[in-house]
């Protein structure tokens, strides 16, 4: 007979790390003899997931074990299957590697199911033709406007630029646009301007999904556009000097008109002595919406939950409560993120953000994902780095021809 974590140690140990008392949740003796429902999430989320599931669910007692997200997505790979879990808590941009490892389980979604949640947040748990999670929770940056500087957030990307010049020309700022790169590059902070000017990692198949063979760095539009970022470059509305401590201390100083950043820095935004504006990237180009990449989290079941038997339970859990309104609302709002079920309701702050990711798009999820991250970043540090500045015509080709060469 297989052995499983037993629910009474399971729950010490995630006493211990978020500092509930070790009786909560535990389950009734009436569970004893049935198979737990072993949920691994992280110590932000467990203890509202303990509570939601004190007495059990569908017949079963669950099980919450705390893990660092990290280690949830290695350690799914090591486990042995008598301490494996049968849902997961998982960023999106998983889903395409775990897939493919059979580690996670196909998710049948309805009709009304799927109308809980918009594309764009339901899709970063698509792979292929199915969907292997449900969200919960995204986030994502927006331009953050400094308005004892500029009073109304700029309707287009150029008004920007001549604002954010202009009260440098004057010596009232002395960076732009507050954007993080520093040496390596940052395509996550970049994207809403790549997208903006036609840019596009890849592109989709007939089907919808993903194709890691149609890579849009290098693509006549963006081509097209490219000049202008020359042009940042030169009139240093953007360097690629500024990481992120420097961008985040140059707004909260004043010392920066415009900040893109995301509700990570929430505690910093809070804490302005000056009033500020969030809305969504301007538009660069007309007709082409630049669109930030939507981090999302949610849940997966994983291929333990088939083997453990409870494979109908662990889908019925995430699709019956953990897509639920009432349960996404509590979850987001411990981190002041959107909420994925647009029944939710959300904070001010987080609205904002959510507002600002309308046109955004989910981190890829295809394995060959991981491919973009230094080469696309690396063109935007390059090109934007000052007098010494690699024109973005070569940096962004020398970045195509590299993602390329890797996914082979």
């Amino acid at each position: 007979m297989r052995r499983r974590i037993h629910p009474v140690v399971a729950c010490a140990v995630l006493a211990a790390a978020v500092g509930i008392a070790p009786a909560v949740g535990i389950a009734p003796a009436a569970h004893a003899a049935e198979t737990p429902l072993v949920i691994w999430t992280d110590a932000t989320r467990a203890p509202v997931l303990q509570t939601q599931f004190a007495k059990g669910y569908d017949g079963h007692p669950v099980t919450v074990v705390v893990k660092e997200l990290p280690a949830i997505r290695a350690e799914l790979k090591t486990v042995t299957v008598e301490t494996a879990p049968d849902v997961i808590w998982a960023e999106n941009d998983w889903t395409g590697d775990l897939a493919s490892s059979g580690l996670v389980r196909k998710l049948p979604l309805s009709a009304t199911l799927k109308a809980r949640f918009a594309p764009r947040t339901l899709d970063g748990f698509k792979f292929g033709f199915s969907y292997y999670g449900i969200p919960v929770m995204y986030e994502n940056v927006a331009l953050i406007t400094n308005a004892a500087l500029v009073p109304t957030p700029p309707k287009t990307f150029a008004a920007l630029s001549k604002k954010a010049l202009a009260l440098k020309a004057a010596g009232k700022v002395d960076i732009g646009l507050a954007v993080a790169q520093g040496t390596a590059g940052n395509a996550y902070f970049m994207n809403p301007l790549f997208t903006g000017l036609g840019g596009y990692v890849f592109g989709k198949n007939a089907a919808g999904s993903l194709d890691a063979y149609n890579i849009g760095i290098d693509n006549p539009t963006f081509r097209a556009n490219m000049p202008k970022i020359d042009k940042w470059n030169a009139t240093g509305l953007i360097n690629s000097s500024v990481d992120e401590k420097a961008a985040t201390a140059a707004f909260i100083a004043g010392r920066a008109p415009f900040w893109i950043t995301g509700p990570w820095n929430r505690a910093e935004l809070q804490g302005l002595t000056f009033q500020y504006r969030i809305s969504p990237i301007p538009v660069i180009k007309t007709g082409i919406a630049p669109s930030p990449f939507l981090t999302i989290k949610g849940f997966m079941v994983t291929k333990f939950a088939d083997e453990h038997g409870v494979l109908k339970s662990s889908q019925s859990m995430v699709r019956k409560v953990l897509s639920g309104d009432v349960l996404q609302t509590k979850i987001a709002a411990l981190t002041e993120r959107p909420p994925a079920n647009l029944s939710s309701t959300m904070g001010r702050l987080a609205q904002a953000f959510a507002v600002a990711g309308t046109d955004g798009a989910a981190t890829p999820n295809i394995p060959q994902a991981g491919a973009i991250w230094g080469p696309l970043g690396k063109a935007w540090s390059s090109s934007t780095s000052g007098a010494g500045a690699v024109p973005a015509g070569q940096s962004f080709a020398e970045a195509q021809a590299a993602v390329a060469a890797s996914v082979g």
